[in-house]
């Protein structure tokens, strides 16, 4: 997942759908896997798969956690303004 440059609600919200997608796609990917008899390359996917869902959950914490501190801060700044006006 892409990190956010900016933190308009618009994009936040499009990053965590596309990395919602794309843990979804990994999610059958994996369930595709199940029942397959192991070896060193199947074990090897599906780490690489799992690495995919770290990342993407990753990507959404970060991006959700951006957008929070950005609203609170924008909050607290209307809330200034409108103390002393």
């Amino acid at each position: 997942m892409r990190k956010l440059a900016d933190h308009s609600s618009q994009s936040v919200d499009c990053a965590v759908r596309d990395s919602l997608s794309t843990i979804r796609a990994t999610h059958v990917r994996l369930q595709r896997l199940n029942g397959t008899r192991a070896s060193t390359a199947l074990l090897a996917s599906k780490i690489d798969l799992y690495d995919v869902l770290l990342d993407e959950i990753s990507g959404i914490h970060t991006s959700l956690a951006r957008d929070l501190q950005t609203t609170l801060l924008t909050s607290q700044e209307s809330g200034r303004t409108g103390l002393s006006g």
